[in-house]
């Protein structure tokens, strides 16, 4: 064999670990082989990560040796042995004596070597009767002589029989005794019978191999095209730049330098990836040339090699066309960018940036809020960036906005001429308002954008709407709405709770009369819906939450009187946030989290908290507890971790007196229900104190003793006016 041959042969022979021609090579299930020694070194504990995939794979019982043999690895390394020892390229030795004698022959069935009176011994043996010994010199002169080894029938690992059956049921290799055992009943036949028909299988499912070695090898040519156009276009960019700064003094070199890195960054990141592609093309093109190999050396395996590998190579064959279906339909384009000269000679001379069309559906824009209040700017950067998502630029671009829900408004766009566009609007209207951004006049991904502009709490005054049940409502205290637009509110002298649509509407009535029974109530207070509508009630006296579906069915409970982590006393206030369902726990002292379906998670503000009345959780996951004790509103992580907290005891501005209720709106805006001062408090995000309404009495827009307060989607308020028996609607401020 040629020296190049040789070592084409002997690098795809090799084990990748020890560089060596396999010895007893295992197959890992992610299908890459290795020696059973080397896989022995590799293994930590009961696991091996495959140093090429760096997927791991465990260990079997029985140890390394119980990985799948690679008989095909192993016969093409017993032909490459034998062909070089043949053609003289490596010693051969008698395989019999440990005599220096001359070899003179060679035994396909025994893959042995023998010298002359080996082979003699060998030849008129009765036990190795039949086997045709081939002489040496004959091998060497003949190349129709067959060289090939006879194939080894392998070995059931548990009974140490020959695998001569094959289980189809099992899609594997079985001996005899395996049949009347754990293959009983199952559909098995002999090798010899069912090989022919796997073999054909196999030959069909590795048909595509050919084609898809020339597929790749076309991707590979236009991948490596475009590689060389993009240098190509990097080194055009670099001339623009070059061009424009050399009017330019030498005072200001520094900044040229600086935006011809930024070009080779840019090439670089983006080359990058035409690298990563191309190498996942060669590797394929590798793949598939090995698969190639063991193709064509079904043709020559034995009927246990090709059924003990057949999973193995249909696996590998499935990757290999996923991967190959992958590589051809990605479209590979290169990168579109040049230098544009800035307008304004200070401070910045030029910057770089995509000179290709936008594309709308790739456009985004940043900062735009969800919530805003009615007369105050909102303001959003509009991006456009191309079909590779990289920011582009042209002059030609048009970039627009269009307002659908209010009156009028002004709308300003900025260009800041570097693919960025600064859109503001000022809107006096309250309400929903879609917010349209066009590129081109089409719309870009996420166009129309929905804002809620809502009031602001300087202006609350008188309620608009009093609801109390035609003058049954007992004693009103938490309020929850819904996702569906139903509300609720817990009715604690009354022992039960409200159900109202979303237009204040009664529909329904939970738990009728006083009790501890499944559905029924004594004194609830908190309330609150997780996501799928379902309503959670804190009932106080009884101690547990209990849970209702949407339709107010009862669902479960848990929480039960007690002082360990899993109980509650006297429960307050409550509300559902991502799965988890926050509960203040008056009379331990902390707040309680226990997952919707009852289990419990964990503590909140042991070390903080002495008699926690309500929880709120803003829109950065921020947890609120007020403390009627202390008077303070303590800051959490929804986690746990202690943040901080706000205000004071007393009857002046942003002070309080036994606050029973909290929330927080969309805009991150907190109400507090004040209960001694009769009144609401309203915070910003900061705890700076914004606003109060309300004051002692019965009239409108008065209170006695607010025990609750909530704010809807629409930015309504609903105050729960306890000793007035009623609820008071603000929705007209």
């Amino acid at each position: 064999m040629a020296a190049k041959e040789v070592k084409k042969a002997t690098d795809n022979l090799s084990c990748p670990v020890c560089y060596q021609l396999f010895k007893n090579p295992k197959y890992l299930p992610c299908h890459h082989s290795y020696c059973e020694e080397c896989l022995e070194k590799m293994q930590v504990g009961s696991k091996i990560t495959c140093p090429e995939c760096r997927r791991e794979a465990a260990v079997p019982a029985g140890g390394v040796k119980d990985f799948d043999n690679a008989f095909f690895i192993n016969r093409m390394v017993d032909e490459f042995v034998l062909k070089r020892k043949v053609e003289g390229e490596a010693e051969v030795k008698c395989d019999e004596c440990d005599e220096d004698e001359l070899v003179v022959g060679y035994c396909p069935d025994c893959n042995l070597f023998f010298c002359h009176i080996c082979n003699e011994s060998h030849k008129h043996s009765k036990r190795y009767r039949g086997h045709g010994i081939v002489p040496l010199a004959e091998l060497k002169s003949n190349k129709d002589v067959s060289i090939q080894p006879k194939p080894k029938v392998p070995v059931c690992r548990e009974h140490e029989y020959d695998l001569k059956h094959y289980c189809e049921s099992c899609d594997v290799l079985v001996c005899l005794y395996c049949t009347m055992k754990e293959h009983n009943g199952h559909d098995h036949d002999t090798v010899k019978k069912v090989a022919d028909k796997h073999r054909k299988q196999l030959k069909e499912i590795t048909a595509p191999v050919d084609e898809m070695i020339r597929g790749l090898a076309e991707t590979h040519d236009n991948i490596d095209d475009t590689r060389k156009k993009m240098r190509k276009l990097g080194e055009e960019t670099n001339k623009e730049i070059d061009q424009h700064y050399d009017v330019v003094i030498q005072q200001l070199m520094d900044q040229r330098d600086q935006l011809k890195q930024q070009v080779h960054n840019t090439l670089s990141q983006e080359e990058k990836g035409i690298t990563a592609r191309l190498e996942e093309v060669e590797c394929a093109q590798a793949e598939s040339m090995s698969m190639k190999e063991l193709n064509d050396a079904l043709e020559k395996s034995s009927d246990q090699e090709v059924l003990s590998a057949k999973k193995q190579i249909t696996d590998r064959m499935q990757q290999l066309t996923n991967k190959y279906n992958s590589l051809k339909t990605q479209k590979i384009v290169a990168a579109a960018i040049g230098f544009i000269p800035s307008k304004q000679p200070f401070p910045q001379f030029g910057l770089l940036c995509s000179t290709a069309k936008p594309d709308p559906h790739k456009c985004e824009v940043d900062d735009i809020p969800g919530n805003s209040l009615a007369g105050k700017e909102v303001q959003f950067t509009i991006i456009t960036k191309d079909d590779r998502v990289c920011r582009c630029y042209q002059e030609s671009n048009t970039v627009g906005v269009q307002l659908e829900g209010v009156i009028s408004a002004t709308i300003k766009i900025e260009d800041n001429g570097d693919g960025s566009y600064v859109a503001s609007f000022i809107a006096q209207q309250v309400g929903q308002v879609k917010v349209s951004v066009l590129v081109n006049q089409e719309h870009i991904r996420g166009s129309p954008y929905s804002i809620a502009l809502r009031r602001h709490y300087t202006s609350v005054s008188k309620p608009s709407k009093i609801v109390n049940n035609s003058g049954t409502m007992g004693s009103p205290w938490g309020i929850g709405f819904s996702r569906n637009g139903k509300w609720a509110v817990a009715d604690f002298s009354s022992h039960c709770v409200h159900l109202y649509n979303s237009e204040d509407q009664l529909v329904k009535k939970i738990g009728d009369s006083k009790g501890s029974n499944n559905g029924q109530f004594s004194g609830p207070e908190g309330i609150a819906f997780d996501d799928n509508n379902c309503l959670y009630v804190a009932d106080c006296v009884n101690h547990p939450v209990q849970k209702f579906n949407s339709n107010g069915d009862y669902v479960l409970q848990f929480g039960f009187l007690g002082s360990d982590n899993c109980q509650l006393k006297y429960p307050k206030g409550l509300i559902v946030h991502n799965g988890k369902v926050y509960v203040a726990d008056y009379s331990n002292g902390r707040i309680s989290v226990f997952l919707t379906n009852g289990t419990f998670h964990q503590i909140i503000g042991k070390q903080q908290l002495r008699s926690p009345h309500d929880v709120a959780i803003t829109s950065n996951d921020e947890l609120l507890v007020v403390d009627c004790t202390h008077n303070f509103i303590y800051r959490f992580t929804v986690d746990g971790d202690f943040i901080g907290k706000f205000s004071s005891s007393g009857a002046d501005k942003g002070q309080l007196d036994s606050p029973f209720s909290i929330v927080a709106d969309p805009n991150d805006f907190i109400l507090v229900a004040d209960s001694s001062n009769h009144r609401v408090s309203v915070f910003d995000r900061y705890g700076h104190h914004i606003h109060s309404f309300g004051t002692t009495g019965t009239g409108l827009g008065e209170f006695a003793r607010p025990y609750g307060v909530a704010v809807n989607r629409k930015g309504d308020i609903y105050v729960s006016d306890h000793n007035n028996k009623r609820i008071q609607i603000f929705s007209d401020w």
